[in-house]
């Protein structure tokens, strides 16, 4: 009787956690194996210790090394200086728009990152909207200014979103006692809110310098080779050099590099995340009264107003009738127009329908993969943490190692040049599902356990009352995951720009060989497409109050 009892545990855990293998097996197969073997081959090949020592004097390489860590490290202190007093405004007050601010920030992370490129240049380049009135404010239309604006711009909200969940964190007992006691409001910060503001935005910190670390699409437009990171330079040395053994080698560097990071970050949100479950102040009426909430009130409008003026931007230039001649829209009839896919050898509509189609595949494969894991957690939430680590490491392996390595392992099995589609889209899928998996888990989290369990009491299986009973619950954040993966992955530049042909050409990927082809009316248009695409996501995302989770 003991042993039938043992037996039944064993596979109800077995059971349990059968649900988390698929995404496991994903990531490990078509990022994790591949990197990993990529990595070691590239320490192998290149001489083991003493050729990394070798490659590590290559005045190129170490230029590398730097450009990563100062476009990273001003990047960071740069969004944070900007993003933590607006996040301490909104995770701390309520006021009329407070959602509409907190919804603007989410733009800039739908948006595609050749497009904020494009939108800093029309902002500060030669000739710019702001430029013109402010000549000072040129310095950041290219190069290393420029660099920094763009890492900013995209990575600002980011911080003040993370900055106002750690402030919702906060221990509302301890801030009444320290009210009680009399204290002023640099007491109430330091004494009881301020530590989770503090740790938000250091979780933004670090993302931003890990994501500006890893720029590719700026330092190719704004700046060129002397300003390219090391994700750059890997693919310069495979791509343009065709020396791939020793950007292999370079690849493993790039990874030792970022782990350190990496782990930090992923140390710093499991904290936020396990102080907003045990704990969520809501936001309190703004005290005007105090001239010290001012600034942060500023900062809070300055940096959506930022968002909205870089939308306009893209959207200005995307409609400027073409110097040459013709309308509002001439950017767009020459971009669907036979003499762009003349020069580039693809249609424009080829390229916006494998676009489509790469985002719609890839956000497919990212829904069903939340959709089960969201069941394994639920009977397994020890397992949260580490699953994110693994998801999560693709990102750290950053997007260009990533296809590198798939290119290196896979596009041997899969039959040669053929496949590059089949490619693309597992990249795309691997970058989508660390953003998709966590508006499925924190929806899921949120709901009584006593549901599934009534369920099962009536009769329903444990995937039967998951299915039928808490998935339909948590349709919003299906709606979100969902749209949040498509526009991350039509908007995905880096990876398949390493794998791209002609043939199976993105919108992204065409927008930056026109830039290369000094065509700016028919980029914009370009751009400006991708940006229409974000936007609708956008606005289907905050419809009824959604929200994103990080």
């Amino acid at each position: 009787m003991a042993d039938g009892r043992e037996r039944l545990r064993l596979i109800r855990r077995i059971g349990e956690v059968v649900p988390l293998l698929p995404v496991v097996a994903f990531v490990a197969a078509f990022a994790i194996v591949p990197a990993a073997l990529l990595l070691g081959n590239g320490f192998a090949g290149d001489g083991g210790l003493p050729g990394l020592l070798r490659l590590a004097d290559d005045p190129l390489n170490v230029q590398a090394v730097q450009n990563s860590l100062s476009q990273g490290g001003v990047s960071a202190l740069a969004a944070t200086a900007v993003g933590l007093p607006a996040g301490a405004f909104l995770g701390r007050y309520s006021f009329r728009g407070r959602s509409e601010l907190l919804a603007v920030l989410i733009v800039p992370f739908l948006l595609p990152p050749l497009a904020v490129v494009l939108g800093v240049e029309t902002l500060f380049g030669a000739g710019g909207i702001v430029s013109s009135l402010l000549p000072a404010t040129g310095t950041f239309g290219s190069g290393f200014g420029g660099i920094i604006a763009t890492n900013v711009l995209y990575n600002a909200p980011v911080v003040a979103l993370l900055t106002a969940v750690g402030v919702e964190s906060a221990s509302p007992a301890l801030e009444e006692t320290v009210a009680t006691l009399g204290r002023g409001p640099f007491a109430s910060f330091r004494d009881a809110w301020g530590r989770s503001a503090l740790l938000g935005a250091a979780a933004g910190a670090v993302l931003t310098f890990l994501f500006s670390a890893l720029a590719f699409a700026a330092p190719l437009l704004l700046c060129g080779a002397n300003c390219y990171t090391v994700e750059a330079r890997v693919w310069s040395l495979d791509q343009v050099f065709l020396n791939p053994a020793a950007a292999a080698a370079l690849a493993l560097l790039l990874v030792l590099l970022l782990a350190l990071p990496a782990a930090l970050y992923l140390t710093l949100v499991a904290r936020l995340r396990a102080a907003r479950r045990t704990r969520e102040r809501p936001p309190r009426p703004v005290p005007w009264g105090q001239p010290l909430l001012w600034p942060l009130a500023a900062a809070a409008v300055g940096l959506a107003l930022g968002v909205v003026g870089l939308l306009g931007a893209v959207l200005d230039a995307a409609l400027r009738p073409s110097p040459s001649g013709g309308g509002v829209f001439s950017g767009f009839s020459a971009l669907f127009g036979p003499s762009v896919t003349a020069r580039l050898g693809v249609s424009t509509w080829t390229a916006t329908g494998n676009s489509i189609f790469f985002a719609g595949v890839a956000t497919s494969l990212a829904l069903l993969f939340a959709v089960a894991t969201g069941f394994g957690l639920a009977a397994r939430p020890g397992a949260a943490r580490a699953l994110r680590a693994l998801v999560f490491a693709p990102l750290v392996v950053s997007p260009v190692v990533l296809s590198f390595a798939l290119s290196q392992f896979w596009r041997p099995v899969f039959g040669g040049s053929t496949t590059v589609g089949v490619l693309i889209l597992l990249a795309q899928a691997t970058l989508a599902i660390p953003f998709a998996l966590p508006a499925v888990e924190v929806a899921l989290r949120r709901l009584p356990r006593s549901l599934r369990e009534s369920a099962e009491t009536l009769g329903a299986t444990p995937w039967s009352a998951y299915l039928d009973v808490e998935l339909p619950l948590v349709r919003d954040g299906l709606v979100t995951a969902g749209l949040f993966a498509f526009a991350l992955s039509f908007g995905e530049f880096t990876a398949t720009y390493f794998l791209a042909t002609p043939t199976f050409t993105t919108l992204p990927v065409e927008l930056y060989r026109l830039e290369g082809l000094r065509l700016p009316a028919v980029a914009a248009a370009a751009a400006g497409l991708l940006v229409v695409v974000s936007l609708v996501a956008f606005v289907v995302i905050v419809r009824g109050g959604r929200r994103v989770e990080f």
